[in-house]
């Protein structure tokens, strides 16, 4: 893996865990869609607790383009980002992208 991005959201105080799990499972497979492989949802156990995050990876910054440039012109994805923000069950905290450097001795 060389290239990786995380997407770290809270849920809001109140929040249906349920439906916060649900409409996370919606990204992933839209992440999917595009030629993502194996997005990952992970929760926060220490340090920022409460938080989670969806992190994709990637071999290499190039490979990600591929996939996000038209994962940000899906209808169906901008649907699903309209979804999460009338719901209100999440505050979207942060988002990283990280780039694997090698450890040459």
């Amino acid at each position: 893996m060389a290239y990786e991005a995380r997407y770290v959201f809270k849920p809001n105080p109140g929040a249906d865990l349920a439906a916060v799990m649900k409409s996370m499972a919606q990204g992933a497979a839209l992440w999917s869609k595009h030629g993502a492989t194996s997005p990952r949802l992970w929760t926060i156990t220490a340090g920022e607790l409460g938080n989670y995050v969806l992190s994709v990876q990637f071999e290499d910054a190039a490979a990600f383009a591929k996939v996000v440039d038209p994962l940000s012109a899906d209808p169906e994805f901008r649907a699903w980002q309209a979804r999460n923000a009338e719901a209100g069950q999440i505050s979207w905290v942060r988002s990283n992208h990280a780039r694997e450097l090698a450890l040459d001795g």
